[in-house]
């Protein structure tokens, strides 16, 4: 090779890109160095390093085939050659995917080594992606953040790391596809397709009226009767929750499975109602109210646990709660003896009546609406409508009662949306709105969208109230029949005051999202108070001061008479202690009201069922109301309700005694009171009846000893002892416990003394029976001589191998 090829092979070309030899390139063979010297074709003509060997030529494929072969940088170190990713794994991947993918590539490879794939030698790598002063964390975050800006990703730096790991693991870019793209989708899932065959049969016989309509729950029964008949036990039919999601699949709602009994014989579904969105524009001008159960535990007054019901008001166009009521709920209890070991309570009486809201606790729900919420004792300072989004000097100007109250809107109804529960049933509700002024709707049966916002209500006080009470249970039936054993039960007072404080602090401040500006779409959402602080703004406040007489109009009507003694009401006696004449009830005393109609001759009385400890009657010649308290409020000393008076008034019956003894069941009453002060009752623990001590603790048995309290023995006795065995074998000379004999020797000549007639009788048959021969033989021996005899026998027997006993010689 001539000195100018020499000196080209040493000339600086620019670095060639992965996967090209070039000329200047220096390389490793054949266990030398070598440069590029030229290229004629697929031939590679390389100088040796040092100039004692000629140049060579040779083959490409041999070159790259040989195992030493590396190319070599500046600091003749072998160049790593970037990993080509296999695209080819991208092959029947949706495009978007695919995509992402390379983009994920790319980004990982910088992140794992700085530099981008396909960077120029050289290359310096980007600050936030330099290896030498940057963590892995730090370049995770600077991807996340630059994949965010560029493609409008939002991912996290986890997810960057997760997808770096997950390539350096397998190599392969397939590992950077998301999975939720190549997931394979079937109509029916996992579900076998002579299931749905089944399932289309039993739906398109009800659609043509074959079947009867059914609901879901009693579909699916069918459906898996259906398949064991057809198939056997091989085919499984899917759980309830799956099947559900297969009728969605498939296009069936699962509620109209089953028509209504007005649409059974029509040919086909009937009309929807035209449901359109609830909207109010002023405070008021719509208010809800529903009762549901809050799914939690409580102490009730009685001292049992029981369930908490709410009724609540909310306002439409504000999303306020502007009334709620808790009380509590008891089912109905069927049977004449109840369980006393159920959930450890301290009553053991009939109550065959149930325990819900009333229409008393409708009526106070609305008086609360009309007037400002007071402070409570223990209530939080952050309740306080000073500190709160209220207009508070604007609504202490207008009514001074807000300088004390919470920080909860008085909004008055205007229209007020009831359903047909047993809480409005009666007149009770509708006259106080009628008193007030205030219109009533009742919704259609049935149909929940009617009173769609106070129902939404329902499930956020559920999820960001109830669920965070120790006894929540949720709306699972397994759950609600659970034990409350070892678990705090809040008083029924107690959930009451941390839900109202709830309301104040958490809902009236909370934005919704029904609260937005239609009009400006970037504006924030409102909270409750803010909205009704806008309200107010622009229609102002109207404070309604509800007096007594007001609240008392609201309470239950009763049409009573009134006796020398006072008012006979509900098994108790009511009087007023006024002695004069013509004041208190004594004006009406054995006195017909003068009133016409279905209660002629009564008087109209008021009166609660949360405090039957007064009641009050209204004199119309007087125009007042009359103010009468239960003779025997005094032996009881506390409120009560009638729930608990029924409670004792069925152990008073219980017990023997009468409706007419009222000091008596005012006697159990207070008993009653006292227990359910203190609480119920834990179960498994025993109570033990009166003159009875429990059982003393068991005592551990103690081991037997047979030489306890015995001295040692004594090594030359047992020797001497020894010696005497030896001449009598069984020791017949041994005295034992014979006292007689430890004075002198056994007589064995005159035989054994019978204890009794029948060992003689017994003897008398020995000699004459079978053992004749054996007796004249012994006959003249002494007792000792007759047992060695008998010893010699056994022992010869024993040798000779033949019988098991003397007699079988």
């Amino acid at each position: 090779m001539t000195t100018a090829v020499v000196e080209r092979a040493s000339l600086v070309v620019r670095r060639a890109p992965r996967g090209v030899l070039v000329r200047g390139d220096r390389v490793s063979w054949d266990g030398g160095l070598h440069t590029v010297a030229a290229l004629d074709g697929t031939t590679v003509c390389l100088v040796p390093d040092g100039g004692d060997r000629a140049p060579v030529s040779v083959l490409l494929a041999i070159l790259a085939a040989a195992a030493d072969f590396a190319v070599l940088d500046e600091a003749g170190q072998p160049v790593e050659q970037a990993e080509l990713p296999d695209f080819a794994a991208l092959e029947g991947v949706p495009v978007p995917a695919a995509k992402a993918a390379q983009h994920w590539w790319r980004a990982v490879i910088e992140v794992d080594s700085g530099l981008p794939p396909g960077a120029a030698p050289g290359t310096r790598p980007r600050p936030m992606y330099d290896p030498d002063t940057t963590t892995f964390i730090d370049r995770y975050q600077a991807k996340a953040a630059e994949l965010h800006a560029v493609l409008g990703w939002s991912v996290s730096w986890q997810t960057v790391q997760a997808k770096r790991l997950a390539y350096c693991k397998k190599r392969s870019v397939a590992s950077l596809v998301d999975r939720r793209s190549t997931k394979k989708r079937r109509l029916y899932g996992e579900t076998d397709e002579r299931v749905v065959d089944q399932l289309l049969t039993l739906v398109d016989r009800q659609r043509r009226r074959l079947d009867a309509p059914s609901d879901a729950r009693k579909l699916f029964k069918r459906l898996r009767r259906a398949v064991r008949a057809a198939h056997g036990e091989s085919v499984k039919v899917p759980a309830e929750p799956t099947l559900y999601k297969l009728v969605q699949r498939l296009g069936i709602e699962a509620r109209d499975l089953q028509g209504s009994r007005g649409t059974r014989g029509r040919p086909g579904p009937g009309p929807v109602p035209p449901y359109s969105v609830t909207s109010a524009t002023m405070p008021g001008e719509l208010v809800q109210i529903d009762s549901t159960d809050l799914d939690i535990w409580v102490l009730g007054d009685d001292g049992r646990p029981a369930r908490a019901e709410l009724t609540c008001a909310v306002c439409v166009a504000t999303r306020s709660i502007i009334a709620a009521v808790v009380r509590p709920k008891q089912p109905r209890r069927r049977g004449k003896k109840r369980d006393q070991d159920g959930q450890g309570g301290v009553v053991g009486a009939v109550r065959r009546k149930g325990r819900a809201t009333k229409a008393v606790d409708a009526c106070e729900l609305l008086a609360q609406s009309l007037v400002p919420v007071p402070m409570r004792p223990g209530f939080d300072p952050a309740v306080h409508a000073s500190v709160s989004t209220l207009p508070f000097e604007e609504l202490v100007e207008a009514d001074a009662r807000f300088a004390h109250a919470a920080a909860r809107p008085v909004i008055i109804p205007d229209l007020i949306v009831i359903d047909h529960g047993t809480v409005f049933a009666g007149r009770t509700f509708f006259d106080a709105c009628e008193y007030l002024g205030i219109s009533v709707r009742p919704a259609r049966k049935r149909t929940g969208p009617d009173k769609a916002v106070v129902e939404r209500t329902f499930g956020s006080v559920k999820s960001m109230f109830s669920q965070h009470v120790n006894t929540y249970t949720g709306n699972d039936p397994v759950r609600v029949r659970r034990t409350v054993d070892g678990e705090r039960l809040w008083t029924l007072a107690q959930v009451d005051d941390m839900l109202q404080q709830w309301i104040a602090l958490e809902w009236q401040n909370k934005p919704h999202p029904e609260l937005a500006d239609p009009y400006d779409a970037y504006l924030p959402e409102l909270t409750p108070n803010e909205m009704y602080a806008a309200c107010v703004a622009v229609e102002g406040y109207l404070p309604i001061p509800l007096t007594r007489d007001d609240y008392l109009r609201l309470l239950p009507t009763a049409w009573v008479g009134v006796g020398v003694q006072g008012i006979r009401f509900k098994n108790r006696t009511y009087d007023h202690p006024e002695r004069d004449p013509g004041k208190g009830l004594n004006p009406c005393r054995n006195t017909p009201s003068g009133l016409q109609g279905k209660r002629k001759g009564q008087w109209e009385l008021r009166y609660t069922p949360n405090d039957p400890s007064q009641v009050w009657l209204r004199d119309h010649h007087r125009n007042e109301w009359v103010e009468a308290v239960w003779v025997h409020q005094d032996l009881v000393g506390r409120p009560f309700t009638q729930f608990l008076w029924d409670i004792a008034t069925a152990q008073h019956l219980e017990r023997g005694g009468r409706r007419e003894d009222e000091e008596a069941i005012a006697q159990a009453l207070a008993e009653l009171l006292d227990r359910a002060a203190a609480g119920p009752q834990q179960t498994g623990q025993v109570q033990v009846p009166d003159g009875y001590t429990p059982l003393p603790p068991p005592v551990p048995l103690a081991k037997f000893d047979p030489y306890a309290g015995r001295a040692p023995l004594d090594a030359s006795e047992l020797l001497a002892r020894s010696a005497e065995l030896d001449a009598d074998p069984l020791a017949l000379d041994d005295p034992g416990l014979d006292a007689a004999g430890a004075a002198g020797d056994l007589d064995w000549e005159n035989g054994p003394v019978a204890p009794d007639m029948s060992l003689v009788e017994w003897e008398g048959e020995r000699a004459g029976g079978t053992g004749r021969a054996e007796s004249a033989e012994a006959e003249g021996e002494d007792l000792a001589a007759r047992y060695r005899r008998a010893i010699a026998k056994v022992r010869r027997s024993s040798a000779d191998g033949g019988g098991n006993g003397p007699g079988s010689a």
